[in-house]
C-alpha cells in the first residue's frame, strides 16, 4: 500500500507553495511573540498583509523573524519594522508588504511575529502570509 501512495505522489510532482497561513492575536502587546509555523518544507514569503482592529487610533509595528530556535533574536525577514495604522489603511482596508530583506525560510526552521511597538490599544491584531 505504501508504494502505491508514493507511486501516486510521483506522478502528481512536487507540492507546490503551501496555503496562505492566517494568524490572529488579541489586543498584541509590546514584547509579544507569536510563533507562526515550523517550516515543513523550506518556504519563500511572497507576500504579508496585516490588518488592526478596534482601539482608539490604533498604531503597531511588527518584525517578522526566522530560525531554529525561537528563544533567541532570529532573523529579520523585513528590512524595517511593518507599521499598522489608521494613516496607512491598516484598520480598514489593511496594510501589504511584499518586499522582503530575507524571503527564504529553510526547512524545519521556526517563523514568528513580535510586537515592536503598539499604540492606541488594538482589540486584535490579523495576519496573513502567502508563499511563493
Amino acid at each position: 500500500m505504501d508504494l502505491f501512495w508514493r507511486q501516486l505522489a510521483s506522478l502528481l510532482g512536487p507540492p507546490g507553495p503551501p496555503s496562505p497561513l492566517v494568524s490572529t492575536i488579541a489586543s498584541p502587546q509590546v514584547g509579544e511573540r507569536r510563533i507562526l509555523l515550523r517550516a515543513p518544507q523550506a518556504l519563500t514569503l511572497a507576500r504579508l498583509d496585516a490588518v488592526l482592529s478596534g482601539g482608539s487610533s490604533p498604531s503597531l509595528s511588527l518584525q517578522l523573524r526566522s530560525g531554529l530556535d525561537v528563544a533567541v533574536t532570529g532573523t529579520a525577514l523585513l528590512s524595517t519594522p511593518m507599521t499598522i495604522s489608521s494613516s496607512n489603511g491598516g484598520t480598514s482596508t489593511g496594510t501589504m508588504l511584499t518586499s522582503f530583506q530575507a524571503p527564504a525560510v529553510p526547512v524545519d526552521h521556526w517563523l514568528w511575529l513580535e510586537m515592536n511597538a503598539v499604540s492606541g490599544s488594538p482589540a486584535g491584531l490579523t495576519v496573513m502570509l502567502r508563499f511563493g
